[in-house]
């Protein structure tokens, strides 16, 4: 009689997964961290102004870093215009989006744990 070992994955609807993973997810993990990620993804972009208010940001800057690096006509007004400043806040903008992004890693990583381990 020939011994077979239990599989080591198990088949689900979304592929399969590592057996043992999945009962540890199974009796640790919290779905709902998936829905607060969500939303704090969108409090995090509605306190910056969204996405595009980040692009328009790097925009800016790049318009103003044509113009004191390379010498190029004024496109963004100066009154009240400091280069370092602006860059200063984008900064602290992108801190927040990389505080979400290393949360959401974290979280995140007992999913990717899933992948099964296939023995060859």
């Amino acid at each position: 009689m020939i011994n077979v070992p239990p599989p080591s994955f198990r088949v689900t609807p979304y592929g399969e997964v590592d057996a043992v993973a999945l009962e540890n997810l199974r009796a640790a993990f919290d779905t709902s961290q998936l829905l607060w990620l969500a939303d704090r993804l969108d409090a995090c972009l509605l306190e910056l102004g969204g996405a595009t208010a980040i692009r328009d940001e790097l925009l800016r800057l790049h318009a103003m870093a044509l113009t004191i690096v390379e010498g190029i006509a004024l496109t963004v007004p100066a009154e009240n215009a400091c280069i370092w400043a602006e860059a200063e806040s984008l900064q602290m903008d992108l801190e927040a989006l990389v505080s979400w992004a290393r949360t959401a890693q974290l979280l995140l990583a007992p999913l990717i744990n899933l992948a099964p381990i296939h023995e060859a």
